[in-house]
């Protein structure tokens, strides 16, 4: 079957920053820090336009069927200028109705992004009404990354301030990639634009697939621990003393996430601190009074191998056979039991369905801090997995597509025809080529 994640290079239109004055600064704010939030702050002016498609839903904003992204009509107009734009100068660049995950919150809601030549807003509507209401807001001059998800899903938006990233929801591929040729444009050139998939592959293989990454992860603290032995002057590992006793062959947990950063390994410090809690729980690192948290401080670490009497554990782990092997389609839908629809990550594999629920504060961003435990969660858990084999119908609508399986239906909600057909379109395939004749479609 044809692979249906896009892995083509984004075509990034070069940042000219036109909507800014000659300088790249904002002429009317202050230089300080701009308040997020403004609950008090509901709208008046229904959203609800004539050039919107709107179709209420419990995730109203996933069905709306978008196509212009820098023309409002007259009451949009009007709520952008009364209830969100300071300054007579400050014009629309782009907006787009989603769903988004603030960094640090456990919550999806769905929300307004407003893009002018000034600033970032984000409005949350509230469930089944189109009423705004601002939550946040951001200097545009002062965005930092602008990261795309995996096959056009999501993309995440992060400035350097606390708690300052969003992780923005579209389920739809084609309105995702034209909103962020949109804002390209008004972005400044100091904006990072990178397309971040790598770990979302990694998390899907290891806790969607089952994929064993333990040896992977002995490979690389081997590849870590020659680095630091090999940059003595740069990294180094040494003896460290700490509370009047010495302690052979350590390093600083700040200073290993300095060289996976300056190596290039990782892209945020965060990401970094989750591989190494990773390598500390398998016994690749150690602390040295053996704590089971690693810390991105002076706290001290050492490779387990530097230790006496040292069993290497790489050499006995076994890499188990798995036919899941390539992520065909990663789209996001919801999954409808009971009355009752659920957002879920559907992922196909070349013998499997999986249906999983995903934790959207993954990817873990680069300037924010690491996630408290008891908000870290895994990034995804399998709710159900459907082997293709099992499949006997497919029954699509305009918005729907039910798999009938194993004797249980599953109820699939997507944002468009376009894209139910290209699932149902890749699950016929891959069934077709089991079996040899097609598979009933109805």
């Amino acid at each position: 079957a044809e692979l249906l994640i896009d892995h083509t290079p984004f075509e990034v239109v070069p940042t000219t920053g036109q909507y800014l004055n000659d300088t790249g600064a904002l002429p009317f704010i202050e230089d300080r820090e701009i308040a997020e939030d403004r609950s008090d702050a509901t709208s008046s002016y229904s959203t609800a336009t004539t050039h919107t498609d709107y179709s209420l839903h419990s995730a109203n904003t996933m069905f709306i069927k978008q196509s212009n992204f820098v023309k409002a009509d007259h009451t949009l107009e009007l709520f952008f200028e009364v209830e969100l734009f300071m300054r007579d100068s400050e014009i629309l660049c782009c907006y787009l109705f989603a769903q988004y995950a603030k960094y640090g919150r456990s919550s999806v809601v769905d929300c307004v992004l407003v893009v002018s030549n000034y600033m970032v807003y984000i409005c949350k509507l509230k469930p089944g009404s189109l009423k705004p209401t601002l939550k946040s807001r951001h200097r545009l001059s002062q965005l930092q990354y602008l990261d795309i998800g995996l096959n056009y899903q999501t993309f995440r938006m992060e400035w350097s301030s606390k708690e300052a990233a969003y992780k923005f929801l579209i389920y739809d591929k084609v309105r995702c990639k034209t909103f962020i040729e949109t804002l390209t444009l008004a972005l400044p050139n100091s904006t990072n634009i990178n397309k971040v998939s790598t770990s979302t592959i990694s998390a899907i293989q290891e806790l969607v697939f089952g994929i064993d990454k333990t040896f992977e992860l002995f490979a690389k603290g081997k590849q870590y621990r020659q680095i630091m032995k090999s940059t003595p002057d740069k990294w180094g590992i040494s003896d460290r003393m700490m509370m009047f006793k010495t302690y052979e062959s350590c390093f600083h947990g700040c200073e290993f996430i300095d060289m996976l950063i300056g190596e290039g390994e990782y892209n945020s410090r965060a990401e970094a601190v989750d591989i190494c809690q990773q390598m500390l729980v398998i016994d690749v690192l150690h602390h040295v009074k053996f704590e089971e948290q690693f810390r991105d401080d002076k706290t001290l670490y050492r490779f387990a191998a530097d230790e006496e009497g040292y069993n290497i554990k790489q050499d006995t782990v076994k890499v188990r056979d798995n036919p899941n092997k390539d992520i065909l389609l990663y789209q996001l839908c919801y999954l409808t039991e009971n009355n009752k629809s659920n957002p879920i990550s559907l992922v196909i594999s070349d013998v499997k369905l999986f249906l999983t629920h995903e934790y959207h504060q993954w990817p873990l961003p680069r300037l924010q801090p690491p996630l408290p435990f008891h908000l870290r969660g895994q990034h995804f858990q399998v709710l159900f997995d459907i082997d293709i084999a099992d499949i006997t119908m497919l029954l699509k609508t305009d918005k729907t597509l039910a798999i009938s399986a194993a004797n249980k239906c599953f109820d699939l909600t997507f944002s468009n025809e376009m894209v139910i057909e290209e699932v149902s379109l890749l699950i016929s395939n891959l069934w077709e080529c089991m079996f040899g004749f097609p598979l009933q479609i109805c």
